[in-house]
């Protein structure tokens, strides 16, 4: 609860408008994006899109390497509504219909995030997405973004759990 407060107190001071905590966030930018991902200790490492020029970071949550990419971004310097994240698993053998199973298995079972299958690479994945167009409230984004780390954790549970059949 406390890393979520600190998150919270970063992110509310990252995006306050001339002194006065601003109402609503409908998109992120790179430097914004860096900020709040950092306030979550979620260690980001910014880089550009290369085709595009969204902003892409690098985290770690934990042991767990993973990317977010920023979607539906416009402007100088770009402002993005769109937030995915992503993570995926090597898994060191070829995909089995049990490993299907699990993915389908993490879907019904969870909430938040959605697993999946990288057909032909032997690899599984997680990803979740926080949508912000609209506008979203400052405690909206960091909750959120504080929740990914949980999401990874529960996909690689589920994973673990179903892979050995407990």
């Amino acid at each position: 609860m406390k890393k979520l407060l600190t998150a919270f107190g970063a992110v509310a001071a990252l995006f306050s408008l001339s002194g006065a905590a601003a109402q609503s966030l409908g998109a992120v930018t790179a430097d914004q994006l860096e900020s709040v991902l950092g306030a979550a200790d979620l260690n980001p490492n910014m880089m550009a899109d290369s085709q595009t020029g969204a902003p892409v970071a690098a985290g770690r949550a934990g042991d767990f390497g993973f990317y977010v990419r920023a979607l539906s971004c416009s402007g100088a310097p770009a402002s993005c509504e769109t937030l995915v994240f992503f993570a995926n698993f090597k898994l060191g053998r070829s995909v089995t219909e049990g490993d299907y199973r699990i993915v389908n298995s993490f879907n019904d079972s969870q909430v938040f995030g959605r697993a999946y299958v990288l057909e032909g690479t032997d690899e599984v994945g997680v990803d979740y997405v926080i949508e912000l167009g609209g506008g979203v409230s400052e405690a909206h984004l960091s909750q959120n973004i504080s929740r990914w780390a949980d999401v990874i954790s529960a996909f690689v549970a589920k994973f673990q759990s179903g892979a050995t059949g407990v």
